[in-house]
């Protein structure tokens, strides 16, 4: 049992209140610190997620009213994992944190695996640093100050610095204090540009936020979907959920500069196809670190409190209600329609709404709906209902209107009118059009007329004389240039038509020799031009065979008949890189560009410039080793 311990400042970690614990209890060994504390001196000193809180509870029961809720959500790191963590997880890892074994807690929360690296050092900032003697005569570990990817104090805007502290000092079980005498501020600290400062300033705002509220955990099918609405929402991506990648990785690194991701381990790069943001905005196989969520999250909508708050469901025809379009019914362009089933167009891959409404009408269009117009769009009638049947047959039998003014009132068009006259039996003061399909010739007399024979003999001598006028001319070009001519003779006289009609023509194939030698010259300038362009280009790129046939406009004549021009073959040959070789390329342009600013080339700096992950090749990694021994300038040789 303890007998006191020290009250916790704003944003203390545990392991700070319990290094100030060590101090003032005059306890010379660790383990024994450890002992009043837990009833365990193996317990290991664990600065994000501790173990073993159980016991600690036990032993502040009769001096405070602490709960360990309280001390997991408001004085561990805990609340940083936990909205990423699927739920059982999360109550896996809060189990753990009490118990006394917590070997297992960063393997369950995924830190173990992560390429994102955990701080080295206990980090501070040098005016928080002041403030915190000035208010409480001491300095200490902020919580938030040693969160991955908090590069940042989010009140002073200015860089945070190591101490001389270790998280995983020699003794695991000694618990390190905050002092002057190991924050030392450096003044020739590393510096990013103003707007990596201010980047980075909102990440770390963004993970105070997140820290400082209890969020319930959510699986990945959640973040899923959340993720695909903001996307459909940015255009990047269509109505059912394809993203598209190419655009997507162009703005997010638009968004935040590569300074900025290679700071954070999450560079993202345009030959890996399998990089963590591609991995994100797929089904989700495998978790994510907290940092590349938040980088996602502020990308699509810069306001994480909303994203954790929202329930975002992709509505491309807005809320409910929705018009009727019938214009037989007394609602009509009314929002009475609360039914709606919304698809995918199979051609254009866009959402597409089915409306129902009570009046019977069914009707569909594509969305989304962008403007007050487009509301109003019908793309198709799926049944128009019995309202607009009964009101069709008023018109058509009882008031005798007119083909058009039944269409106009109806706000359909004459052909669709025609179609439920005949459907529906209804006796109309207007001749029923035979066939619906040519609407625009309903005018032309039937062929059972008395002037049928002579129509007849006019429309024959107007075909013929077209093909006088046009000897060369084949059949669909006439039938385009006197339609209403050819409908008539198409329905009445259709075997005169085919035996007066040109015949159908073949097309004549010709066979033209290709000079080999030729082209292959030609290719070959167009290859050197286009990889001396690539080479010059500010953003570097692979040179292969494939890139260059794109780039010359002849990937086809490439892939098909590279072996009928050898020299062209020969030259894509020796200019083509390897992996290795466009890496070590990178690496050059890297350590000349360090050279042209005048700034130190060392390994870390080539490593985030040529924007190159940890799995690169033997002989890349001898030439970094080169860097590393040699903190002078150094240049590859050639």
């Amino acid at each position: 049992m303890l007998r006191f311990f020290p009250n916790p400042y704003p944003d203390e970690i545990l392991y700070s209140m319990i290094a100030r614990y060590h101090i003032r209890s005059g306890n010379i060994s660790p383990k024994i610190t450890q002992q009043e504390v837990f009833n365990s001196q193996s317990t290991v000193a664990t600065a994000d997620l501790p173990s073993n809180l159980d016991a600690l509870i036990d032993n502040l029961k009769y001096i405070s009213n602490y709960q360990i809720e309280n001390f997991i959500y408001k004085h561990t790191l805990f609340p940083f994992y936990h909205p990423f963590l699927p739920p059982q997880r999360g109550v896996q890892v809060i189990e753990s944190m009490k118990g006394e074994n917590g070997g297992d807690i960063h393997t369950k929360i995924g830190i173990t695996a992560s390429s994102i690296a955990m701080p080295s050092y206990f980090r501070f900032c040098p005016k928080c640093l002041e403030e915190d003697l000035e208010n409480y005569g001491e300095p200490y570990w902020h919580r938030l100050h040693q969160i991955s990817g908090v590069l940042v104090c989010q009140n002073h805007q200015v860089f945070l610095q190591n101490s001389t502290a270790t998280l995983h000092g020699l003794n695991k079980h000694e618990y390190y204090a905050a002092s002057l005498e190991c924050c030392i501020a450096n003044p020739n600290q590393q510096n990013f540009s103003n707007h990596t400062l201010k980047k980075l300033t909102l990440l770390a705002q963004d993970i105070e936020w997140l820290i400082n509220n209890k969020l319930p955990s959510q699986d990945a099918r959640w973040f899923d979907k959340q993720y695909k609405f903001l996307l459909i929402q940015k255009g990047l991506a269509n109505a059912n959920g394809r993203v598209k990648l190419k655009q997507l990785l162009d703005e997010f690194i638009f968004f935040y500069g590569r300074e900025m991701l290679g700071a954070l381990d999450s560079m993202v790069d345009y030959e890996d196809e399998s990089n963590w943001l591609f991995a994100i905005v797929r089904k989700h196989r495998k978790s994510f670190h907290p940092i590349r969520h938040l980088l996602f999250i502020r990308f699509l909508t810069e306001a994480v409190a909303e994203f954790f708050t929202a329930d975002y469901q992709y509505k491309p025809f807005g809320n409910a209600p929705w018009l009727c379009l019938n214009a037989a019914a007394d609602h009509y362009l009314q929002p009475v329609v609360t039914n709606l089933t919304v698809t995918h167009c199979l051609e254009n891959k866009r959402p597409l709404g089915t409306f129902f409404c009570d009046c019977g009408m069914i009707y569909c269009r594509t969305g989304p709906d962008k403007t007050e117009q487009d509301k109003l769009r019908i793309g198709k009638i799926i049944q128009f209902g019995s309202v607009w049947e009964k009101k069709l047959k008023d018109l058509v039998e009882v008031q005798r209107l007119s083909l058009r003014e039944t269409a106009r009132q109806m706000n359909v068009d004459a052909k669709t009118v025609c179609r439920y006259v005949s459907k529906l039996k209804l006796r109309s003061c207007w001749k029923t059009l035979k066939n619906t399909q040519f609407t625009e010739f309903e005018n032309i007399p039937e062929p059972n007329t008395d002037s049928a024979t002579a129509i007849q003999l006019q429309h024959r001598a107007a075909w013929l004389g077209l093909q006088q006028q046009h000897p060369k001319a084949s059949k669909t070009s006439l039938r385009k240039m006197s339609p209403a001519t050819y409908i008539y003779l198409y329905r009445n006289d259709r075997e005169w038509l085919y035996q007066n009609s040109p015949s159908l023509r073949k097309p004549i194939s010709s066979i033209v020799k290709v000079d080999w030698d030729e082209r292959d010259k030609h290719i070959l300038k167009k290859a050197m031009d286009t990889v001396q362009s690539l080479l010059n280009q500010e953003k570097l790129v692979r040179i292969n065979k494939s890139r260059i046939a794109k780039n010359i406009g002849s990937l086809a004549l490439i892939e098909k008949h590279l072996d009928l021009m050898p020299l062209t073959k020969a030259y894509l040959e020796s200019v083509t890189e390897t992996i290795e070789e466009f890496q070590i390329r990178r690496i050059k342009w890297a350590i000349k560009r360090l050279d042209d600013c005048g700034e130190e080339i060392l390994a870390w700096k080539v490593l985030r410039l040529a924007g190159l992950r940890e799995n690169y090749t033997e002989k890349v990694n001898v030439i970094l080793e080169s860097l590393r021994y040699q903190p002078e300038k150094s240049v590859l040789p050639h």
